[in-house]
């Protein structure tokens, strides 16, 4: 199961009925989503004119999207109008720069537009091995500064967010799928065993620490829990 099953089955399962994705590119996730209205942020998003018109007639929920090319922080800062008049965020994807900071910032932001029942993904929180997990500022710093033992999949030190969070957030439950690099998945409700971790705790921890404790710090769930989880998600009345 990856990103785009999971992300799918929660849209479904919910009725959401707006969908943000941050970290878009080429659109791989984005395009085939299948939601009333989806909005891509990225600062360099790479779907050509003749993509769009290819997944537009593959997926017709691709009419009403919007795309920000833009980073994360600006859109929050210049376009938050636009999810308030919205109503909020069903479901959110956040596959952007693959940093503790940045995806924490991503986390917060959603978090105040998240509907009461949204629900929200992301992506590389479960690396599998040190060099994947090596923090760096940006995928060029990735490539350049890595082990030489690097396969190019990048996810960076993500996964201290989900530390963050569920020793920091009480109100928050937060889980991550062991499936295509870790997804957390994250919503609004009691803490689910929560960590006991400072942020200087945080900030010292190692690889080798996650490795160690990985269900602990994770709270890390089989690919299984997801139908699990769904069937604890009431869908909106009709």
């Amino acid at each position: 199961m990856d990103r785009l099953d999971v992300i799918q089955q929660i849209i479904d399962r919910i009725k959401a009925k707006v969908y943000l994705e941050i970290g878009v590119k080429k659109g791989k996730v984005f395009l085939n989503v299948k939601a009333r209205k989806k909005i891509a942020v990225d600062p360099q998003i790479k779907i050509g004119v003749k993509r769009k018109i290819k997944f537009l007639t593959k997926n017709l929920s691709n009419f009403f999207n919007k795309y920000y090319e833009m980073t994360s922080d600006r859109f929050f800062e210049e376009n938050s109008y636009i999810l308030t008049k919205l109503n909020g965020i069903g479901v959110a994807f956040i596959d952007g720069l693959h940093t503790y900071e940045q995806s924490l910032k991503d986390i917060r932001n959603c978090l105040k537009f998240l509907k009461e029942d949204g629900i929200i993904v992301m992506h590389d929180c479960n690396p599998l091995s040190e060099a994947q997990a090596h923090p760096a500022t940006s995928p060029e710093h990735a490539a350049n500064s890595c082990p030489s033992n690097w396969t190019g999949d990048w996810s960076g030190d993500v996964w201290k967010t989900i530390a963050f969070l569920r020793s920091n957030r009480k109100d928050l439950n937060i889980f991550v799928l062991d499936c295509d690099h870790g997804l957390g998945i994250i919503t609004r409700g009691k803490s689910e065993k929560p960590l006991e971790c400072s942020k200087a705790d945080i900030d010292q921890l190692s690889y080798n620490d996650l490795d160690r404790n990985r269900v602990k710090i994770l709270n890390l769930k089989p690919v299984d829990y997801l139908q699990k989880f769904l069937k604890q998600r009431q869908p909106p009345a009709t």
